[in-house]
Parts: C-alpha cells; sequence; structure tokens
C-alpha cells in the first residue's frame, strides 16, 4: 500500500506560508527493502502531478533538464550476472530527443556495466540495453514497442540470468541481441530515475510506480500489474507490486526532508503566535 505523506510544502502552504523552490524531498521506498533504498529527488523534481493509475488520488513526478529520482548503491539491486531480476515503471513522456535516460542502473563513463532504460521516438519505442563491461558495448539490447508523447505506457524489462525481454503495455516485445555477457554495476553506481544519477541523458515527462524485484516475473503477473492500473480500487495496484516482491517501490509520495521539518516548525510556532 502506499503511504500517503504530505510534503513540507504542501503543509506549510496550508500554514500560510511559501515554501523553499529548493526544497528536497524524499521518495519513499514501499518494497521490502525498506528506508535504506528511499528515493532522494534533485529540487527541480515536480511532484503531484496525476499518475497512471486509475484509482483517486494517484500522483506522479515529472522530471526536465537533468532532475532526478536517487536511490544510493544497493547490493540487492545489484545482484550477480546469474541471478535474475525485474524492472517495472510506467511512462507518460513529454518530449523525446532519442537519448532520453527514464529509468537507469548504468555506469555510464569509461567501462560500462549495468543497464538502462532509453526511450526512443514514438515510432523507434523503448530500448533496453545491459553492458558488458568493455568500453561502451552492449552485452543485450532491445527495442520494440511504443513510446507515445503524452500518454502512459507501462514498461518492463524481465532478466532470468540468461538473457532479458522487454513488456510494453503488458505484451512482449523485440528479441534480445548481443554477444552476451552482462557486467552487474558495482559501488558507487547509484539506481536512478528521469535520468543517469549524475543527470545526463535526461528524460522530459512523468514517471510512477517504478519497482525492482529479485525473481523474474512471469507474462502473467506483468499482464495482471498492467491490467490493474485500470481500477478504481485504492491500493490494487501496489498489492500487486508488493505481493510479488518488490525489493524497491518507489510510488512518488513524498516525505518532508529535515530541512523540510524545520520549516514546517518555523511555520508552526508563526502561526501559533498569529493565533495568541
Amino acid at each position: 500500500m502506499k503511504r500517503y505523506l504530505l510534503s513540507a510544502g504542501i503543509l506549510a502552504g496550508f500554514l500560510g506560508f511559501v515554501p523553499l523552490a529548493s526544497a528536497v524531498t524524499t521518495s519513499i521506498n514501499s518494497g521490502s527493502l525498506g528506508s535504506a533504498a528511499d528515493g532522494v529527488n534533485s529540487n527541480t523534481v515536480v511532484l503531484g502531478v496525476s499518475g497512471p493509475l486509475a484509482a483517486s488520488g494517484d500522483t506522479a513526478a515529472s522530471y526536465t533538464g537533468g532532475a532526478n529520482t536517487v536511490v544510493p548503491f544497493q547490493p540487492a539491486l545489484n545482484p550477480s550476472t546469474t541471478s535474475p531480476f525485474t524492472v517495472e515503471f510506467w511512462s507518460n513522456p513529454s518530449a523525446s530527443d532519442n537519448d532520453d535516460a527514464a529509468v537507469s542502473n548504468r555506469t555510464h563513463s569509461g567501462n560500462r556495466t549495468g543497464w538502462v532504460f532509453f526511450q526512443r521516438d514514438a515510432v523507434t519505442g523503448w530500448n533496453f540495453r545491459m553492458y558488458n563491461g568493455a568500453s561502451g558495448n552492449t552485452a543485450w539490447d532491445i527495442t520494440g514497442g511504443t513510446a507515445v508523447i503524452g500518454a502512459w505506457t507501462h514498461v518492463v524489462a524481465v532478466y532470468d540470468g540468461t538473457s532479458p525481454k522487454l513488456y510494453v503495455n503488458g505484451v512482449s516485445v523485440g528479441s534480445a541481441t548481443g554477444p552476451g555477457g552482462y557486467n552487474v554495476s558495482i559501488s558507487p553506481t547509484n539506481f536512478s530515475i528521469g535520468a543517469h544519477d549524475t543527470g545526463a541523458s535526461p528524460y522530459a515527462g512523468a514517471l510512477d510506480e517504478t519497482a525492482i524485484y529479485g525473481t523474474a516475473l512471469t507474462p502473467a503477473q506483468i499482464l495482471a500489474h498492467y491490467n490493474a492500473a485500470s481500477s478504481v480500487t485504492p491500493g490494487a495496484y501496489s498489492s500487486l507490486v508488493t505481493g510479488d516482491g518488490a525489493l524497491l517501490y518507489l510510488a512518488n509520495v513524498p516525505e518532508p526532508t529535515s530541512a523540510g521539518l524545520a520549516l514546517l516548525g518555523v511555520a508552526g510556532m508563526m502561526a501559533r503566535r498569529r493565533r495568541l
């Protein structure tokens, strides 16, 4: 279930104060890794935009110009090269320059390792790449589906420990090509949403419901997740994600940081003084 928390900016607004534009927020991890895998939103991430779920109250985050949500390196999010995993998210792009790293866990300089989802143009669709640790060479490369500007799309990559598959809107698309030899990223590479963790290859648009699993989800599970987004029952989607064992699940519900809480404290004191 999502933990619905109001940001420092919203609460301060209720008290009659305008929050600092540079306030940093936290996207709570509802997966089994807990708070160690909370995501830190850069100060240009816009929270509270309309999300992909039909249930009321669903919100997403909007990214542009290198804004990102970064999760510090977690060994569990970087399993061995022969261990299965699944990465899932929803995307609503507002533009594309053909080099938009929507979700990334890649070492982006030198000998590249890890993986990345690139949003290409609408016709080309989605590109999932895994790297082999030799310069910029890919171990596996898949392109398929569509990346429609202004529409929500469900994107999933499944690695079974040998090769990956890409699913768009619940359907398997494209075939993996490459020599293989996937090489997992190591610290200090960070998992990032909206751009690489350096802000490079920025994505433009909204992203939501990002999840990583330490298993290879089945086609039936992926289709069930896609279909659950249309449910108007609160929690219908999130219960599937957590029930299927998500390690990381960021639904873009913000939590105030210590700076935000300090702002709330000042705002509360001023509000009490006005009432005296």
